[in-house]
């Protein structure tokens, strides 16, 4: 027996030709394309400049080499939260540790400068999170080294004054950061009384600019007479003014922990 099978004819549907629109095209080709590389944005360094004045002010004052050191650690971490704001990977930030010049100390301040100096950008990404309690372990111990051989006596008589005004004509120029982008403060750890030449209580003019630059004077500790504090910090005001300092604060020596909460709010912005 022969079956046969009867197929149903199928319609086949001829495509009409369809021009599509060149805008079209383009958009296509643009939406295809990958995005752009987002351009990241350059942080803003903060220059922590810490200038200690290791004059006879450490003997004369009850427990003033652990209240320095308590203020430089608190500036340490300080310097640590800001680099973590910028993830480590990102921080340019730097701190250093200077030693205003002081005759008849015998201190080797070249040695503890660079031991107390840390600077986020000569350390390579790899090593900037896992070191970093290492690098705090280091700065504080060298800190508290540098404290021992900085009380050397204990008669006044055999400590010559801290000649911070040499420092800002010699030295500050260095450390000073002109990057347009970089917040520069320098941190005076002194009893307010700058010793120049012969124990001059003067403060000669600086040939040098420093606008962008926060100066605070801390642990400020006037004597006991009529207006010596508005004296004193008459007398600093004078000066940073004629160096074109716009900013400048004093803090007079009080509980340590009113006077960090200060730096705080000054290095906050």
């Amino acid at each position: 027996m022969i079956h046969c099978y009867l197929f149903k004819p199928t319609k086949i549907r001829v495509m009409k030709k369809r021009f599509i629109p060149i805008y079209f095209l383009l958009l296509l080709i643009v939406s295809c394309q990958p995005p752009a590389p987002k351009k990241q944005s350059v942080t803003v360094k903060h220059n922590y400049i810490i200038l200690l004045d290791l004059s006879d002010r450490l003997i004369v004052q009850p427990e003033q080499p652990e209240r320095d050191k308590e203020i430089v650690k608190a500036l340490y971490s300080m310097f640590e939260n800001k680099v973590k704001k910028d993830l480590y990977i990102r921080s340019r930030d730097e701190i250093k540790v200077v030693i205003a010049p002081q005759r008849g100390s015998g201190l080797r301040t070249d040695v503890y400068e660079d031991q107390l100096y840390v600077n986020m950008g000569n350390i390579k990404n790899v090593f900037r999170r896992p070191k970093e309690e290492e690098r705090r372990t280091n700065f504080n111990n060298s800190l508290d080294e540098l404290y021992k051989k900085a009380v050397f006596s204990k008669n006044p008589k055999q400590y010559y004054g801290a000649d911070i005004w040499k420092y800002f004509y010699e030295d500050l120029k260095t450390d000073y950061v002109t990057d347009t982008l970089t917040k520069n403060f320098l941190f005076v750890l002194t009893d307010g009384y700058p010793i120049v030449g012969k124990d001059v209580k003067k403060l000669q003019p600086v040939k040098e600019s420093f606008s962008d630059l926060h100066i605070v004077l801390v642990e400020v500790a006037p004597r006991d007479k009529d207006l010596e504090w508005d004296r004193i910090m008459d007398m600093w005001a004078e000066w940073f003014d004629s160096m074109d300092i716009e900013q400048y604060t004093f803090i007079k020596r009080k509980a340590i922990s009113k006077e960090v909460e200060q730096i705080k709010e000054i290095t906050a912005f």
